[in-house]
């Protein structure tokens, strides 16, 4: 009986937080509507992981989450062409969030796009993930181009891309910003 008694019991949590499997589709207007609220989707998170490209877009969302007590921000991106007027932008974009204590690190490996919000302190990763072929740039967010993605608060996914975003963090050719950028 003891081990029915267990069974039920695991059967009654796994419904009662069902939404942790649900899975949204974001196409290029869903995700706009995430981005433009992007404090909004991340800001109850201790730490947010973005890989891709950045812009103006986002940077005042990103600074009201670092802006909170005891809140990590770590993105990864890929080199700049500093005589590209547009990646010129981007960069500096970079600096300002790293002055408030952003964490930046370049690597020209990375073709991965993803947004991972959580509480690092938890067994079980409660989080965010968005993983699509978007950048938080104008050319994205703007709906200048077609992109999807997949938002979902499965905390083994959650787990997933956090440990992946380390791997590519932690890697040697992964550079801080200051360091590539002086």
């Amino acid at each position: 009986m003891a081990e029915y008694e267990r069974f039920r019991e695991k059967i009654v949590n796994l419904q009662s937080d069902l939404s942790q499997f649900k899975a949204d589709f974001l196409d290029r207007d869903k995700f706009r509507y995430f981005a433009d609220r992007l404090f909004d989707q991340v800001g109850g998170f201790l730490e947010v992981c973005i890989t891709g490209y950045f812009s103006e877009t986002i940077r005042q969302d990103l600074e009201r989450f670092m802006s909170q007590q005891n809140r990590k921000l770590r993105l990864i991106t890929q080199e700049f062409d500093v005589n590209n007027k547009r990646d010129k932008k981007n960069l500096e974009v970079l600096r300002k969030l790293s002055n408030i204590g952003a964490e930046i690190r370049i690597n020209n490996r990375l073709h991965a796009r993803f947004l991972v919000a959580y509480h690092p302190s938890t067994d079980k990763l409660s989080g965010i993930l968005v993983i699509g072929s978007f950048d938080f740039n104008t050319e994205c967010i703007g709906k200048e181009r077609f992109d999807a993605g997949i938002m979902t608060r499965n905390p083994d996914l959650v787990k997933s891309a956090v440990e992946l975003f380390n791997e590519i963090w932690t890697e040697p050719e992964s550079l801080s910003l200051l360091e590539k950028y002086q």
